[in-house]
């Protein structure tokens, strides 16, 4: 019988044309052996079920006040594009931030093997990818590898308002920096404030000093990238104040919270990922807006046990609490029009983003506000003029 060879999960015959799947093999080899070498340089890992590109752009940026880097670009993070970005850094660089997500159980313990981190950073804990892990219990555990890959003098900056995140510091022997409103905080936000068209501000308390913290982001929910980052910048010597600099004049990533001007209205883009558990803190952003009218649009639900129906239904009465109108969009739109309540002409259902796009073009008035909120495969940045 022939035998059979394996490489990143998969087995091959010999002879079997392996294609990009070796490129891939040989391609990550080079890379663990470059990152081997690097031994002066800050290897960063971000984790966690949702703002890891943020938190990854941010933590560059306040990295980049003090120290040369790399990251991986947008949020690229499959395993070829974190080798060449480990490819890309030399030794004279400081730093080198990427994110790491997690695909199926196990993938995290295989990222961390070529990432190799120095700081690790968790976000949150939600129910992404809730097909392959099912609560937030088993997604913790695979988040967790990531901590666990960092040396004795390692760092983890971990999110203290998520009981999932900050249970990942028992046992570990380095230093832990912590963040969130908690009392416990190593890094205490208070007073959060985030009312379009004001951008996100609130109170820093770090080592006994307050500082106020002024950012060009919107929404109380990326507050946590903020604190994420700044913990980033504390684990490889940055001065609060330089890391605080950095995150006055940085700007949202695009398709994460990222407003776009048009004809007097404003779109605010989130288009990245539609998760069902990822819509409260957009409510409550919305609730929160200053605005002549408040829409928001909403493409592919994911992420959610049970029947679909039931939760289109579900978010559509939740959202109209806070929203003047409410326009679904794709093939599940239709389950958004069975909303009990007052629905006469504030919600309303499109197959296409080509019938969307028409609406919202008859429809815009100077000082609307609308959110798009999207998964990828919805593109729905098509709705977005000039996006």
């Amino acid at each position: 019988m022939a035998r059979r060879h394996t490489i990143h999960g998969r087995r091959y015959l010999p002879g079997e044309a392996l294609g990009r799947d070796v490129l891939l093999y040989v391609g990550v080899g080079f890379a663990r052996a470059h990152r081997r070498r690097l031994q002066n340089t800050a290897f960063v890992g971000v984790t966690g079920s949702v703002g890891k590109t943020t938190t990854k752009e941010l933590a560059a940026a306040v990295l980049g006040t003090q120290l040369s880097g790399t990251w991986n670009p947008d949020n690229h993070n499959g395993l070829g594009t974190l080798g060449r970005t480990i490819l890309r850094t030399r030794g004279r660089h400081g730093y080198c931030v990427l994110e790491v997500a997690a695909w199926y159980p196990g993938s995290v313990a295989r990222v961390t093997r070529l990432v190799q981190p120095t700081v690790a950073v968790v976000t949150r804990i939600g129910l992404d990818h809730y097909k392959a892990f099912r609560s937030r219990e088993a997604t913790a555990r695979e988040k967790r590898a990531l901590v666990d890959a960092l040396p004795p003098d390692g760092c983890a900056v971990l999110n203290a308002d998520d009981p999932h995140v900050i249970a990942m510091a028992e046992g570990f022997p380095g230093r832990v920096i912590s963040f969130g409103e908690s009392p416990a905080a190593t890094l205490r936000a208070a007073d959060l404030s985030s009312a379009w068209p004001e951008p996100l501000a609130f109170r820093l308390h770090y080592d006994g000093r307050d500082w106020p913290v002024r950012t060009r982001l919107h929404g109380k929910h990326v507050a946590t990238a903020v604190l994420a980052a700044v913990g980033v910048g504390i684990a490889v010597g940055v001065p609060i104040e330089r890391a605080l600099e950095a995150v006055e004049t940085f700007e949202p990533v695009p398709g994460r919270m990222s407003p776009v001007q048009h004809r007097g209205a404003t779109f605010m883009r989130d288009d990245a990922k539609a998760s069902l558990w990822s819509f409260p803190p957009v409510l409550e952003f919305l609730s929160d807006a200053q605005a002549a009218r408040k829409l928001l649009v909403v493409g592919t639900l994911s992420d959610y046990p049970g029947p679909g129906s039931r939760r289109y239904r579900a978010l559509a009465e939740e959202a109209l609490a806070v929203v003047d109108k409410l326009v679904f969009v794709g093939p599940n739109s239709k389950y958004g029009l069975r909303a009990r309540g007052d629905v006469a002409g504030r919600v309303h259902a499109f197959e296409t983003r080509a019938e969307a796009r028409a609406y919202l073009e008859r429809e815009l008035l100077p000082g609307d506000l609308i959110l798009v909120k999207g998964s990828r495969v919805d593109k729905l940045a098509l709705l977005v003029p000039d996006a």
